[in-house]
């Protein structure tokens, strides 16, 4: 399940030779409705889609097949959102650059009852517990987005440039995977970090 057909059919691809594909699909209703009407034992999700996230779309699917298992793809590269999947359900988290070798270990690994992190997440996760995806800061400026406060208006109230805010602003787009203010407004309110 990807945003882009074109990397749900690479994804696809990479898989067909060892495992059965049951669909693909960049439509998250579209998905919803098979798995509701078809035996899936396992999804490859994609963070960023249509509609919901990939975090949104996966707890829908449990909610219909209580023992689905999935496992997340994102380009995001943040401990943070590995921990969210986590505890979301997912049994496995990827980078999109992931190899088939990877993604089919990946795959035997998660069907035998484990859990599997791309190598780069792994110590990361056994540090000690980070301050989160996002700086105290940037979640200041992240909530008055959400009000819609302009850039002046926020720099105004934190007593920070309007370049400053800028920056900010971009910071907060690259983590949050999205280039628009409804993406950030979805993945803050997904990651508890406003009320919804």
């Amino acid at each position: 399940m990807d945003d882009h057909l074109i990397v749900s059919e690479g994804v696809q691809q990479l898989l067909s030779s060892e495992f059965s594909v049951a669909g693909i699909f960049d439509v998250p209703q579209k998905a919803l409705e098979f798995v509701r009407s078809n035996h899936v034992d396992m999804l490859v999700v994609d963070y960023m889609m249509p509609q919901m996230n990939g975090i949104e779309f996966f707890l829908k699917c449990r909610e219909l097949k209580p023992e689905i298992r999935g496992i997340m793809l994102s380009m995001v590269d943040e401990v943070g959102l590995v921990k969210r999947c986590l505890k979301a359900g997912f049994q496995g988290f990827l980078l999109k650059n992931v190899d088939k070798t990877e993604l089919s270990t990946a795959i035997r690994k998660i069907m035998q009852g484990h859990t599997y992190v791309s190598a780069e997440f792994t110590h990361r996760l056994l540090e000690p517990e980070e301050s989160g995806l996002f700086t105290e800061r940037e979640l200041q400026v992240l909530r008055l987005i959400v009000k819609e406060k302009t850039n002046r208006q926020i720099a105004d109230e934190l007593n920070i440039s309007e370049r400053t805010v800028e920056t900010y602003r971009k910071n907060l787009f690259r983590k949050a995977n999205t280039n628009n203010v409804v993406g950030l407004v979805k993945f803050a309110i997904a990651g508890n970090l406003i009320d919804g």
